[in-house]
């Protein structure tokens, strides 16, 4: 028997993607995959690995090593955003990066989430007319265009990051609870008859 792998970290993601060549960062690859779960896109396995493939404009199939972990990436990720603790997070790098590493990684992942997100919404779907949801989209696509160096890394840079990933966090469970199918909503959004 086969043990279940688990998720991938940053690091061990970052270099199955470098090992076929891929472009795209392991914070963007995650943000997309989140974006599509966020968006109440529910994949098997082939599926997710298509719309991977097409995502990262590769003309080469994915490896073994490279789809079990982006399918056990898939599976941890949708748990973490249904779970009734706030324990989702973006995998981004850690606080031993540099701040503007770790800048340029929450503006990839939140390229990769919107990238995700509109491939799996249609235009015309009706819950994007809720104006928090507008608003929650237009936040994420202004912190992609955050980016930058930073020269000095100041207390202030730092807080301000530290906001920018809690809020990033907190819309992407947001998003995911007013999207999500019917059926997986938490039994205390249900509403009374």
């Amino acid at each position: 028997m086969h043990p279940v792998a688990a998720a991938p970290t940053l690091q061990e993601l970052k270099q199955l993607l470098q090992d076929l060549q891929l472009t795209a960062s392991a914070s963007e690859v995650h943000g997309f995959v989140t974006g599509l779960l966020a968006a109440g896109f529910r994949l098997n396995k082939q599926q997710l690995i298509k719309f991977l493939e097409a995502h990262t404009e590769t003309d080469q199939a994915f490896d073994d090593a490279l789809i079990a972990s982006l399918w056990q990436m898939q599976l941890a990720t949708l748990e973490a955003l249904g779970s009734s603790e706030i324990i989702f997070t973006p995998l981004v790098p850690n606080d031993d990066f540099t701040l503007t590493e770790r800048v340029i990684a929450l503006s990839d992942w939140c390229q990769g989430m919107l990238a995700g997100f509109g491939l799996a919404v249609r235009a015309d779907d009706e819950r994007l007319a809720k104006g928090d949801i507008q608003e929650t989209l237009q936040d994420i696509v202004n912190i992609v265009h955050v980016g930058g160096e930073f020269d000095s890394e100041t207390e202030e840079d730092e807080q301000d990051y530290m906001e920018v990933y809690e809020f990033v966090r907190l819309a992407i469970i947001h998003l995911f609870e007013e999207m999500s199918p019917r059926e997986e909503h938490r039994p205390q959004h249900e509403q009374l008859h």
